[in-house]
């Protein structure tokens, strides 16, 4: 460990004495932390990252980068006029983005956010989620457990929707939260409180202050619903802190701290023909996460080194079994999570029009299950009385050190080739070693870009896949020569995307991309050992197109939409194919717009729409086939309308400004829906309350 860690911390001293004793940077010019690149042109090349404010960024619109990638950016305004009450309804009007929930608010255990038709696999998402940069998801199992993540905190999402080895490790795609903090000079609080249907209360409590060098941002929070049917309640609580100190004008010292205790019912689905009726359960998050981070910012050079812990207890509790309660309560299994480790990223131009990125993360992950059976005989004196299986799996290490460089040749304003190349290699303690590539080239004549990319992403199993081998009961001497023959999924990305922009008027793209995968990896949760871990034969592809578009007709009102068509094919090891893979849709549109009006009001209406989606689980138990999806698990197309209606005011006796009196109405057309098979979504419901803001 302490090896590891100093090959990081060397690292990232060669890289800051690249940097040349230039005077402090011109405000913006090198991005902080989580962030990829905007092109823009200065007296000379520089590059920055893309305003939070900009108006022509929505979740819909996709920004290309100088290595010829995209992301899509929420941002912390956007946040607010979708009233989410939970972390997955914040991704909503992202496309190619859809989530799964069987509440009115809250998480589940396995997987519940789709990127492009990837997240249905259990055990093991198919990509992570992160907050500031670092791990912040069930690393055991894969759960996106977005309870952990309070929505006060969130200041802003970006979605990374193909391999970019650059930007992140392990997975095929990757989410990364923003953390929230105080912006402006000066002092500010606030009071959000909201209520609505279904007995919902949603409650923050923020407050920011930043003089000089001095900034903090703390928050409180408490959202809480009884659900739309019975045993759907949800509720969490959360506290947050991030506070930072710029010890010069080039050097920063910031740390991010949050908490957060959630509770999530499952409730009972309805009775649906050819489809197992399962038990419901309660769900129980208690995460606590810090992140500290040293950042630098020169003229030509810019970087950060971030020290990183995620603790995490997860708490599954069986409760009910068709309908009535267990008696004794079931079983509970608790996953005990900590994941740490080292994050180092430096940017670079040292030349000119050149930009050159040299980084790596240490990736640390302590991993532990516990089941109780909790009915049955009751045994004194042995574990509190109920039997008890424990799984204590090995120490996970992670080491992907990357590196990519991109040439600008021509001025942006006019004409503008861009190539560029990179790679990530992947040493992983436990399973096969890997590698990844990227390339791509941008062309481009003023607002307009063409661009390409290929990159391969490398998507490395959780632990679980092999728990049946380190269960206290296992007899399997040397466990260890299965863990080394397991070798990550590999996917090779194609993305071809042409976008144009008229600044303060529109912004339009269209991308076309493949996903070509193999190496599908098989979980050994009981049974007989596996003769193969990797599939040898099966494949998969994903095609899809993507069409994105923001308009401004009027000068305070913009219209947003993003349509996505997918078309995928899975060829097992048995040689039989299938088109229908879980949560895949095969059409989706996101629209939406947003006007001001009468000086002091504020409508913001949104609009979801699925066609195409089955509702199913890719277990990785059931060895290299693809299960052909039959009709009961196909979901009856959506079309979900949100409004939000908002009126400004300010009370300068009391020192409010900018606060706000809102109602707003979710499914506003009554459509029923369910993002999972027999799990009915609630109708239409109301939302309305006060923000408060003291400056």
């Amino acid at each position: 460990m302490h090896l590891l860690g100093n090959r990081i911390s060397a690292l990232a001293a060669a890289a800051f004495l690249l940097c040349p004793a230039a005077g402090p940077a011109q405000s913006g010019s090198v991005p902080q932390t989580g962030t990829d690149d905007k092109i823009y042109e200065m007296e000379e090349i520089t590059v920055t990252e893309v305003p939070y404010v900009n108006p022509d960024v929505r979740p819909v619109t996709p920004v290309t980068t100088r290595y010829g990638t995209q992301r899509n950016l929420v941002t912390q305004d956007q946040i607010g006029q979708q009233e989410p009450l939970d972390f997955q309804s914040v991704l909503r009007n992202v496309p190619g983005v859809m989530f799964q929930s069987k509440n009115l608010a809250g998480s589940q255990s396995s997987h519940s956010v789709y990127i492009r038709g990837r997240g249905a696999s259990h055990p093991s998402s198919d990509f992570a989620v992160e907050f500031d940069g670092v791990p912040r998801f069930g690393a055991l199992y894969g759960q996106v457990l977005g309870d952990g993540t309070a929505v006060s905190t969130i200041g802003g999402v970006e979605v990374f929707k193909s391999p970019q080895p650059s930007q992140f490790g392990s997975g095929y795609a990757s989410i990364n939260i923003l953390p929230r903090t105080m912006t402006q000079e000066g002092w500010t609080s606030g009071l959000d409180l909201g209520g609505g249907n279904f007995s919902t209360v949603d409650q923050a409590l923020t407050g920011g202050y930043r003089d000089g060098p001095f900034d903090i941002f703390l928050s409180q929070s408490w959202t809480s619903t009884d659900g739309h049917v019975e045993h759907s309640r949800a509720q969490q609580q959360g506290y947050y802190a991030n506070t930072g100190f710029r010890l010069s004008e080039e050097w920063e010292l910031r740390f991010v701290a949050s908490y957060a205790n959630a509770q999530t019912l499952a409730p009972m689905p309805e009775d649906v023909p050819g489809v197992a009726w399962p038990m419901a359960e309660r769900f129980d998050t208690e995460t606590t996460f810090a992140t500290l981070t040293l950042n630098h910012r020169y003229d030509s050079c810019g970087g950060f080194v971030k020290a990183y812990w995620n603790g995490t207890d997860f708490d599954l509790r069986q409760e009910l079994s068709n309908g009535v309660p267990y008696a004794g309560g079931g079983v509970s299994s608790l996953q005990e999570i900590a994941l740490y480790g080292v994050r180092a990223k430096e940017k670079m131009g040292l030349w000119e029009g050149g930009e050159l990125i040299v980084g790596a993360d240490l990736d640390r992950a302590d991993l532990t299950n516990t089941q109780r059976t909790n009915s049955g005989e009751v045994v004194p004196g042995v574990n509190g009385g109920r039997a008890v299986r424990v799984w204590n799996f090995p120490e996970i290490t992670l080491l992907s050190p990357y590196a990519a460089l991109s040439q600008m040749m021509g001025r942006s304003p006019g004409f503008h080739v861009i190539p560029s190349a990179g790679f990530r290699y992947y040493a992983h303690n436990e399973f096969e070693n890997a590698f990844s590539p990227q390339a791509g080239i941008v062309v481009g004549w003023n607002e307009t870009d063409f661009a390409f990319n290929y990159a391969r992403g490398a998507n490395y199993p959780s632990p679980a896949v092999l728990q049946a081998l380190v269960i206290d009961s296992s007899t399997v001497e040397d466990p260890g020569q299965y863990w080394s023959a397991i070798r990550p999924e590999v996917v090779d990305h194609f993305e071809i995307s042409l976008t144009h922009n008229l600044p303060g008027r529109a912004s339009m793209g269209v991308t076309l991309f493949r996903d070509e995968g193999r190496d599908r990896f098989r979980a050994y949760m009981f049974g007989p050992i596996p003769a193969q871990w990797n599939d040898p034969i099966g494949e998969y592809r994903i095609d899809g197109l993507e069409v994105t578009a923001v308009l401004t007709p009027l000068q305070n009102l913009d219209l947003f939409a993003g349509a996505t068509w997918l078309d995928s094919e899975a060829t097992g090891y048995d040689g039989l194919a299938t088109s229908r893979l879980p949560y895949t849709p095969s059409f989706q549109l996101q629209a939406g717009a947003d006007w001001r009006f009468y000086e002091k009001y504020r409508l913001h209406a949104d609009f979801q729409h699925l066609h195409g989606v089955f509702s199913s689980t890719s277990f990785r138990t059931q060895g290299f086939s693809f299960a052909d999806l039959n009709e009961n698990l196909r979901l009856d197309d959506s079309a979900l309308v949100n409004l939000r209606l908002s009126r400004s005011f300010d009370w300068t006796a009391w020192g409010m400004k900018n606060s706000e009196i809102y109602i707003a109405v979710n499914n506003l057309f009554d459509d029923c829906y369910q993002y999972a098979t027999g799990y009915d979504m609630p109708g239409i419901h109301f939302i309305g309350g006060l923000k408060v803001r003291f400056q």
